[in-house]
């Protein structure tokens, strides 16, 4: 079987999932890229998510450029198309397409964004290779990646540990990477992009909003998204074990020294 007939997503689209990607927006997620966004460019957002991102770009890109959203699941391109109506968005689509086959036309975009897509596919470097075909000459393929492997999380203790463990085991049975980060510039390379830009940002919580929103959702996403099934399914973790490491997550938020931050890598590269 081909990879876009196997790919599952590490996290799914459970409400806590879905909630967390819904609160991101490009002002920091696409940071890295808007200065070299301008009307009229056609700008394609693979592997979208409920569309704030993308929204976003299209605001960017008035009056006369245009952005495609595209994701493999139908439900959450819906929400998608719902979030664009009511931000009154009128140059962004949505559709339900891979990214390793997205049926456009060679040439048709000036640019191809993704932010935390490729470390979720079993082949990351088809996927951009698809994103450069359908790029025309001298457009770009810009992507973030995170590297949880870099994370640094403070206090710690076996539960809290047990997550991460949890967290890498359940992306490598998926065919993923979850320190697909520091692999960014390679792939890029592997798909025949040139005059690669490679930048890092990072994310970190700190503060009690922060806490609150990072430790809150992994507290329920590792009970009832898809990383919890699949490492119950697969035997990674005990349901038990999940507990324990939900149960930790929400002390954690209460801890007067907590902290939590890992690296993002963004690369920018261009088709020849």
């Amino acid at each position: 079987m081909t990879p876009k007939q196997t790919e599952q997503y590490t996290h799914g689209h459970h409400r806590s999932v879905v909630s967390a990607h819904s609160a991101r927006r490009a002002s920091e997620a696409a940071a890295f890229l808007l200065p070299r966004l301008k009307s009229p460019m056609r700008l394609l957002d693979f592997g979208c998510g409920p569309g704030t991102i993308t929204v976003d770009l299209g605001e960017l890109l008035q009056p006369d450029g245009a952005v495609v959203g595209i994701d493999f699941s139908e439900e959450v391109v819906e929400q998608a198309r719902e979030h664009a109506t009511k931000s009154g968005s009128t140059n962004v689509t949505f559709d339900v397409r891979s990214i390793y086959e997205t049926g456009f036309d060679e040439g048709e975009f000036d640019v191809a964004y993704a932010h935390q897509v490729l470390q979720h596919l079993q082949d990351p470097v088809a996927a951009l290779t698809e994103s450069k075909r359908v790029l025309k000459p001298g457009g770009i393929c810009a992507v973030r990646e995170v590297d949880w492997g870099a994370a640094a999380l403070y206090p710690t203790n076996a539960a809290l540990e047990r997550f991460l463990e949890v967290y890498f085991a359940v992306a490598e049975s998926n065919g993923g990477r979850a320190d697909a980060g520091r692999y960014l510039k390679g792939w890029f390379s592997d798909a025949g992009f040139v005059d690669l830009e490679v930048t890092t940002s990072t994310w970190s919580f700190a503060d009690e909003e922060g806490l609150q929103w990072w430790g809150g959702q992994w507290s329920e996403r590792i009970l009832h998204s898809n990383i919890a099934s699949r490492a119950l399914e697969r035997g990674i973790a005990t349901r038990s074990e999940l507990e324990e490491i939900s149960a930790a997550w929400k002390s954690w938020i209460t801890e007067p020294h907590a902290f939590f931050s890992f690296t993002q890598v963004e690369v920018i590269g261009k088709k020849v």
